[in-house]
């Protein structure tokens, strides 16, 4: 009997340990999400110097909606995209959006105010770089 009782309360024990346990992972998992997204909400206004004219200024504008980045590119001719993927991880910006009907990658790095990366399209790599843009 006295072994009986020693059993369950160590089954008892690794049970509420491992709800413990999940219980801080997602509270640490949840502050890292909501920590990451900070520094790039907001609009950035950038430059591809190697981009077709009309696209090679312009504003990104992202924002976090559920707890989500999405947002929008719009060109200095007043055209708009919509950000079909939006990744922010450990400094890293992961940028999807269709332009005129092809898929372009934008993967750059935050140094404060400040991204530097490359836009992937068919027509190569082209070098980033884009400065936020203070509220109003």
């Amino acid at each position: 009997m006295g072994l009986f009782i020693i059993i369950v309360k160590q089954t008892i024990m690794k049970k509420f340990f491992t709800l413990i346990l999940l219980f801080c992972f997602s509270i640490a998992f949840t502050n890292v999400t909501a920590q990451n997204s900070k520094p790039v909400v907001g609009e950035w206004k950038y430059k591809v110097a190697q981009a077709p004219y009309g696209y090679d200024t312009g504003v990104i504008s992202l924002k976090e909606v559920e707890k989500k980045l999405t947002g929008e590119i719009i060109f200095d001719s007043g055209y708009k995209v919509k950000l079909q993927s939006v990744d922010f991880k450990n400094d890293t910006l992961r940028v999807g959006v269709y332009v005129d009907s092809e898929y372009v990658n934008i993967l750059s790095r935050v140094k404060g105010k400040k991204l530097e990366g490359t836009v992937d399209s068919s027509m190569g790599k082209m070098d980033l770089t884009a400065e936020k843009l203070e509220k109003k």
